[in-house]
């Protein structure tokens, strides 16, 4: 802009010489304005170039604000998942250290239930305990706590009302975690027989070593708990393994080797046990004495091959004819006893004959031969025995009337 104005300049100086006065006004008017109007519009293109800049850069800064608060709401996010993962291990470690003083799977549930209680919401949690069948696991234990519940509750696989078939059923392809809600899965909801309160339903399989173990399931979890949830599953699944490693330890002491039932030595402790809490609670109980019919023909007609496969089908048969709660041992040879908890006379002389019968209609298989077995009972019940030895002996005499009245029979203790 300056060299244009210079240069104008000086063909004015040349052009005032050559021309008169005022043909050389008019020309410098005409320039003068020409140059405020080229001036004047360039300074508005830099005006506006200037604005432009500064919107862009205004939106560039703006972008960038964005941006950052988003970073920020994800940093936030990521914290606040840090810390409740932080949570979930020193809880773990927690629940961790308070099973490793437990030995039995109702008190590791009642340690796992607790750690649920405080961290998660859910209306039931439930653990069934599986055990190898054959080729298809079966339910041995189960084990439940409602949210408001103060203590965890073992039941009966008779009255848990949970579908276990069902449940199992989810695992028979896979074995990979399970949460289902409704809406989205209501076949499976009705194929487990739930009720309307459950919302949401979750399944995780716990293994230990490849192992199907059990089952965690827990109704009306949040879905965004779910993953948490896994992780707990995984440790707790530790937990039963050490429980069933124990529990297989303990049981070659305790359980005869032949028919896996309780040894002699350690039914006398649990009968003992079982003496005192019913005298404390004012409970009645009953004992069975279950002698197998001229086994010692068998046994000389067959072989102890033969007496031992007749042994174990009969110790199954009798385990398959009671409740979780009863305890059964082989007594000694060929008889065994039963203690059946908050059992009366009645009830007892009932369950008696269930067992009796079952042998009865039994046919035993045994390599070449197929044979029928009976056996004999002999019952009694506490209050009328006042002490373990007089129970025992009751149920002997009553075991003795058995025999002499044609075998095959059940027969309480009478004065």
């Amino acid at each position: 802009m300056n060299i244009f104005i210079l240069y104008a300049a000086i063909l004015l100086l040349i052009l005032h010489t050559a021309l008169s006065a005022n043909i050389f006004l008019t020309m410098l008017a005409i320039f003068l304005l020409g140059g405020a109007t080229i001036g004047f519009t360039e300074y508005r293109h830099s005006l506006s170039d200037l604005g432009e800049r500064e919107e862009k850069q205004m939106e560039k800064e703006e972008s960038a604000k964005r941006k950052l608060s988003l970073e920020e709401q994800e940093l936030d996010g990521y914290i606040s998942e840090l810390r409740q993962k932080e949570i979930i291990i020193v809880s773990l470690y927690e629940i961790t250290k308070n099973m490793s003083q437990n030995l039995t799977f109702s008190e590791i549930f009642h340690a796992l239930s607790a750690f649920l209680k405080d961290n998660f919401m859910f209306r039931k949690a439930g653990l069934l305990i599986l055990k190898e069948d054959g080729a298809v696991p079966r339910v041995e234990k189960e084990y439940h706590v409602y949210k408001e519940d103060e203590e965890a509750q073992a039941q009966s696989k008779e009255t848990a009302g949970i579908d276990h078939a069902g449940i199992l059923n989810l695992f028979a392809k896979d074995k990979k975690e399970i949460f289902i809600a409704r809406g989205n899965s209501e076949e499976v909801f009705e194929e487990l027989r739930l009720n309307k309160e459950v919302k949401t339903f979750s399944a995780i399989p716990l293994l230990s070593e490849k192992r199907f173990v059990g089952v965690l399931i827990i109704e009306n979890l949040a879905r965004i708990d779910f993953d948490k949830l896994v992780i707990v599953a995984m440790q707790f699944a530790l937990e039963i393994k050490k429980v069933l490693l124990y529990e297989k330890v303990e049981g070659l002491a305790i359980t005869d080797g032949l028919t896996g039932l309780y040894t002699r030595r350690y039914f006398f402790e649990r009968l003992n046990e079982e003496l005192s809490r019913s005298k404390r609670h004012s409970f009645s109980f009953s004992f069975l004495m279950i002698d197998i019919d001229d086994f010692k023909i068998c046994n000389d007609t067959y072989g102890h091959l033969v007496g031992d496969i007749i042994l174990r089908d009969v110790a199954h048969l009798i385990k398959e004819s009671v409740r979780e709660i009863d305890l059964v041992a082989r007594y000694g040879g060929e008889e065994f006893s039963l203690v059946l908890p908050e059992t009366d006379k009645k009830n007892a002389h009932l369950a008696a004959e269930r067992i009796r019968k079952k042998i009865d209609e039994h046919i035993f298989k045994t390599y070449d031969e197929k044979l029928k077995i009976t056996v004999s009972i002999g019952l009694a019940v506490y209050p009328e025995s006042s002490d373990a030895s007089e129970l025992i002996e009751k149920a002997d005499k009553a075991l003795y009337l058995a025999k002499g009245s044609g075998k095959n029979i059940v027969c309480e203790y009478k004065k």
